[in-house]
């Protein structure tokens, strides 16, 4: 009973005890709150020494403007406290960041998020470095920053190395760039020089073929032709010394007479003049054919010379009689020479009959090609037919056109048509080479062009353009 006299609370003072008891029990959540607040500020300050020791602290008002600054930040800008506080971190920018780079991170840190990313800077005796920066922000009890902590480490020595590295690969990656190119033009080459080394091989091969041919063949030649005249006088002379036996001896022997009968001498008389002129046309052709055999394999021309561009040409022409010649079905291939009036031309005539034997060559492929590509009617009507043009540009120049009506070349192919080995024949009926060592003979040897367009009406033209006149460095790369 005591105890319940003593609590009691008296009349009308209820309210006040309520008040007391809700006052009491605020001062103790404040009493909690301060520990609380002086633990965390504890633990803040733990944190900001820790961070004075290994970090580079910077922190910014709202606007952006430098509070405060720890030891390491003023070591690695070298600036003195003073030098930065007030102002922005426009003090220590280096101008090696674009704007969207500072617009992003403001736009991320205004939104009260952390900003994480790497900054080179520009300290104050102009030398930079870089560092690895967390931005975060403080924000008021409206959720809006009013401060940020930027917290950085120093990274200068770890992006060096970075660039280092990055500029040792770059030099490792020309070098070995560099390398490649010297490999490829080696390789491009060596391959020029085998594509030379076999062709002009092939060539030497059929050159001292060809000449031994021709020697052989005029020897003998020279002898039947010379011989024919004499013997063509002979016979006309035995002739008239016959004739002259028939009128001052009318009545020959009847031995004489049987003779003459199965010899049927009028005939004989008649025919025999024939068949020695028959010969020595026969003769005369050969002799043609061995000079162009002679003319075309030039093996005792290994300097240049002044030549008859046409001569060459005429010749390369008679070595592919043969192939120009109509062939069971296949029409004969038409050659029209437009030829101008071309002065002698300095040059390897050896090498520039070759390259006339490589385009012809080629041309009679087209047109053959094409025969076969057309039915009955069409191959009827069709005249394969080949066109060599030749004219004088100037005094310096002259060109040499080579034009067929076969089936043409496609753009695709004829990017690649002097290149080494390249060809669109059939395994076994070509190396891909001719035009390739043509290509060379004409532009290296002779210091000119050669060039392919297809025509409006079908079929393809080769063009070779070669100086009047080689100047002393083009005749030394010739004769090497």
């Amino acid at each position: 009973m005591a105890n319940s006299t003593l609590t009691r609370i008296p009349e009308g003072c209820e309210l006040f005890y309520d008040e007391v008891i809700a006052l009491r029990s605020r001062v103790a959540e404040l009493e909690h709150a301060e520990a609380s607040l002086q633990r965390s500020l504890k633990d803040l300050a733990d944190v900001k020494f820790a961070l004075d020791q290994s970090s580079i602290v910077a922190i910014t008002d709202r606007a952006g403007v430098i509070t405060y600054v720890n030891q390491k930040f003023c070591e690695i800008a070298k600036y003195e406290p003073w030098e930065v506080l007030g102002k922005t971190h426009q003090v220590v920018n280096s101008g090696c960041h674009s704007k969207d780079f500072f617009a992003e991170m403001w736009s991320t840190i205004a939104q009260g998020k952390v900003w994480h990313g790497e900054i080179k800077n520009r300290a104050k005796d102009g030398s930079y470095y870089w560092v690895d920066t967390t931005i975060v922000p403080f924000l008021d009890e409206r959720g809006i920053p009013y401060q940020y902590v930027a917290i950085r480490n120093d990274i200068t020595a770890f992006k060096q190395a970075k660039e280092d590295l990055q500029h040792l690969n770059e030099q490792l990656e020309a070098r070995v760039e560099a390398r490649t190119q010297d490999l490829a033009s080696t390789l491009h080459e060596l391959q020029q020089t085998q594509v030379q080394l076999v062709q002009s091989e092939k060539m030497s091969s059929l050159g001292q073929l060809v000449a031994g041919v021709a020697h052989e063949i005029n020897n003998p030649v020279n002898f039947i032709y010379g011989n024919l005249t004499h013997a063509g006088e002979y016979t006309q002379d035995l002739l008239d010394l016959v004739n002259l036996y028939v009128q001052h001896y009318p009545d020959p022997h009847p031995e004489i007479q049987d003779a003459l009968e199965r010899l049927d001498l009028a005939f004989l008389t008649e025919d025999l003049p024939k068949l020695l002129s028959s010969m020595k046309v026969g003769a005369d052709r050969i002799q043609k054919i061995v000079l162009s055999l002679r003319n075309f394999s030039r093996m005792d021309e290994a300097e240049m010379k002044d030549v008859d561009i046409h001569e060459g040409i005429d010749s390369t022409l008679m070595i592919l009689q043969n192939r120009l010649k109509s062939k069971g079905d296949r029409k004969v291939i038409q050659v029209v020479k437009d030829y101008g009036n071309l002065p002698a031309i300095e040059c390897y005539p050896g090498q520039l009959n070759q390259v006339f034997m490589n385009i012809l060559s080629n041309a009679i492929d087209a047109v053959e090609e094409q025969l076969k590509a057309l039915d009955i009617v069409c191959a009827a009507t069709y005249t394969p037919t080949i066109r060599i043009q030749t004219v004088a540009l100037d005094n310096r120049y002259i060109q040499i056109a080579i034009a067929d009506n076969g089936a043409g070349i496609p753009e695709s192919i004829q990017r690649r048509l002097f290149d080494p080995f390249f060809t669109t024949k059939p395994i076994g009926k070509g190396t891909g080479m001719g035009l390739s060592i043509s290509y060379q003979i004409i532009t290296e040897k002779h210091g000119g062009t050669l060039t392919c367009r297809p025509l409006p009406q079908g079929g393809a033209e080769f063009i070779v353009t070669i100086p009047t006149a080689q100047g002393a460095d083009t005749a030394r790369t010739g004769a090497a």
